[in-house]
């Protein structure tokens, strides 16, 4: 399932990844991947080089230690540990794929990605039906962007 969470009365600042980390523990068990990444502040070396790959448990930890606004970035989320980075990074500044059709993750063998869009939408490409579930818990008004595209589309022609 595909989720875009945009114009929400749940959210004060968007792509704080700290509260869906918090409410979806299997996140940690994924082994993330991170691209085009522009952040207001880390504490961290590794979230100043690109890509980063740290594995969810470690980011959740990073997350919860500080209050990190991502500006642009692209997790790729991976169950086993990525060997090797693939050849094309995955990327949100300027891609316009994200809205029109049903989405894949960029990066090859990913499983789900989360796209962190310029601090004012995030993206949940890909995310299985449990995961879906408690996003809307956590924002009521998150909305299909499959759905979304199809509007979209038709409002272009």
């Amino acid at each position: 399932m595909n989720l875009i969470l945009e114009n929400s009365k749940y959210v004060e600042y968007y792509t704080y990844l700290d509260r869906v980390f918090d409410a979806i523990p299997e996140l940690q068990k994924f082994n993330w991947l991170i691209t085009d990444l522009e952040v207001n502040f880390v504490d961290d070396p590794r979230f100043y080089q690109e890509p980063v790959l740290i594995d969810g448990s470690s980011l959740n930890q990073v997350l919860q230690k500080t209050s990190i606004q991502f500006i642009w970035a692209v997790f790729s989320g991976y169950l086993e540990k990525l060997i090797e980075i693939p050849d094309e990074l995955p990327f949100a500044d300027g891609n316009p794929d994200f809205w029109e059709g049903s989405l894949k993750p960029q990066a090859k063998g990913a499983q789900l990605e989360i796209v962190c869009w310029d601090s004012t939408c995030t993206l949940f490409i890909n995310v299985s039906d449990g995961m879906a579930t408690k996003l809307k818990e956590l924002y009521p008004d998150i909305k299909n962007l499959d759905l979304d595209n199809k509007y979209r589309t038709r409002r272009m022609r």
